[in-house]
């Protein structure tokens, strides 16, 4: 009997033992205030928001809007992949001044984002840029042009030639308007090369009149097979279709920024709509069995829609296939719209599709999430388990200029922002997350959202942007328990990348106050910081 009792004993201690070990390590090291942690092993069962798993036993994040190097305004993003890597086209990197260079973007992961110098015959300007790649050719087209290619995704683009109509004439509005076309090209372009290798085109008409599409020459790509489909147009009923913030404009909207995808041999002709003016910018789904329709309207529809935080306006998307063999939404947010001049960044989320085929876009997601190839079913659950700690929290600020409070860095909305004092040569800011309660929090991660000069895209260029001199920001984030003994977790003082949005990871650290300093910034351009966002948990209690 004694010997029984003795096996259960040490059978007993060697299983408990190394947990409870464990535990007391982490204990140990969870409690070395305003330190990084080097492992974090507690858990709440009672409370799923205070379970924390460092993000760095997983691998990498992003969040909304996107890091992208050398990038102002951007919008109507097409990402095509070709031989493994992945290239974006954007309104606001194709559109160089004097056009001796325009911009696209590269990626391994689609999270990280280079900046490439290409040539485009003619040095045309082009917005709403669509590209594809179609039997050794990489083409490149979009707003009211025709088409552009080259053997490579970074140019150099040769032009190829206007759209014509299935006459063989060039595309003239002023010849056949019902058909929504421009001269030589069409609004909003999309081009979708089926399993079978027949090519499609899908464009808007503008305003209200909807989308059309129709198959092209496989040949020489320019030519209309036949008279292009009309497929539907504003309809009323639809009220997120209506014009405006509230979609209080009954009788107009603005129909635009066509995607095609194929699933499962149902094809998915997504849309945007009520115009990238407006907060409500969403995408809405039809769908068919055939490329050319007819098509039947989702009624659950829209499936990319704000939720009224930070990330809104949020539409003109494309979609595309991952690392991870996932498919990924990346599309247009609006920042602020200063009297029709747009100020857009990118997003990205997961797509889906539920057990009736029904597409969906888990997001916007306005939070830290998993990169593709983190989650094997991303589109079911992405977060990464961090949240903003940082929301109207009690602050102390070195200077602010007249009507540009410190509050307006933390206030959730990138419509608004704090600026320093112009006599200010290093602003800071710090904010008491914990105030009143004495809260500790652990952050693990932090965004920073910088103001561009208020105008439109061509401002990016006469004002410095991919043509002129870098805006480079540089910066630093240090941490606190006490608020008097600061440690730096994120050093970018040396910084020399134009990044207009910044997401920085930090190995995971007990803290209570959070202070962000501006080392150096461009003097000629106004420093502004529109939302410093500190991510991360709670500690439990």
């Amino acid at each position: 009997m004694k010997t029984r009792k003795l096996i259960l004993t040490v059978v007993l201690v060697l299983v408990v033992a190394p947990f409870l070990l464990k535990a007391l390590q982490g204990t140990r090291e969870s409690s070395v205030d305003g330190q990084p942690n080097k492992a974090l092993y507690y858990s709440n069962p009672l409370d799923e928001r205070l379970r924390y798993v460092n993000p760095h036993d997983k691998t990498l994040r992003y969040v909304n809007p996107l890091v992208m190097e050398n990038a102002g305004r951007l919008a109507d993003p097409t990402v095509i992949k070709y031989q493994g890597k992945y290239y974006l086209y954007l309104t606001g990197g194709l559109i160089s001044a004097g056009n001796a260079a325009a911009t696209v973007w590269s990626s391994d992961d689609l999270v990280h984002w280079q900046c490439h110098k290409v040539s485009i015959q003619g040095g045309r300007k082009i917005t709403a840029p669509t590209a594809f790649d179609y039997k050794d050719y990489v083409y490149l087209t979009g707003n009211d042009i025709g088409l552009f290619r080259s053997h490579s995704p970074l140019g150099p683009f040769e032009f190829f030639g206007d759209f014509m109509d299935e006459q063989g004439q060039r595309l003239e509005r002023e010849r056949d308007p019902s058909h929504g076309w421009e001269d030589g090209g069409v609004f909003d372009p999309a081009i979708f090369v089926d399993e079978d290798d027949r090519v499609y085109l899908y464009y808007a008409g503008g305003s209200t009149a909807g989308i059309y599409g129709v198959e092209l020459d496989s040949k020489g790509l320019r030519k209309f097979l036949n008279t292009p489909q009309h497929f539907f147009r504003f309809e009323t009923t639809h009220i997120w279709e209506r014009y405006g913030n509230w979609n209080e404009y009954s009788e107009q909207s603005w129909i635009e920024g066509p995607w095609m995808t194929k699933h499962n041999g149902t094809y998915y002709l997504q849309y945007a709509a009520p115009g990238t003016d407006w907060k409500t910018y969403a995408v809405g789904v039809y769908t068919s069995k055939n490329p050319l329709g007819p098509y039947a309207y989702y009624k659950g529809s829209p499936i990319l829609l704000h939720r009224g935080g930070l990330i809104n306006g949020c539409a003109h998307h494309s979609v595309v296939e991952g690392p991870d063999g996932n498919l990924w939404a990346i599309y247009t947010l609006l920042y602020r719209n200063w009297n029709r001049m747009f100020e857009r960044r990118i997003g990205m989320d997961p797509v889906g599709f539920d057990d009736q085929g029904n597409m969906f876009i888990r997001g916007p997601s306005e939070t830290p999430q998993w990169a593709p190839g983190v989650k094997s079913k991303p589109w079911e659950d992405n977060d990464s388990g961090s949240y903003p700690l940082s929301e109207d929290k009690n602050y102390s600020v070195s200077s602010e200029a007249p009507g540009r409070n410190a509050p307006y860095a933390v206030d959730n909305n990138n419509r608004t922002w704090w600026a320093p004092a112009e006599n200010d040569t290093e602003p800071w800011l710090t904010l008491d997350l914990g105030a009143e309660s004495r809260q500790m929090y652990i952050v693990d991660s932090a965004r920073i959202l910088f103001t561009l000069p208020e105008g439109d895209l061509w401002d990016d260029y006469r004002l410095g942007g991919q043509e002129g001199k870098p805006r480079i920001r540089q910066y630093k984030i240090e941490v606190s328990s006490d608020g008097k003994t600061f440690t730096t977790v994120v050093d970018k003082t040396k910084n020399d990348r134009d990044n207009a949005v910044e997401f920085d990871e930090i190995t995971p650290v007990k803290c209570r106050h959070v202070k962000l300093t501006i080392t150096n910034w461009p003097k000629d351009l106004p420093l502004g910081v529109l939302e410093f966002t500190a991510f991360g948990k709670p500690t439990p209690q």
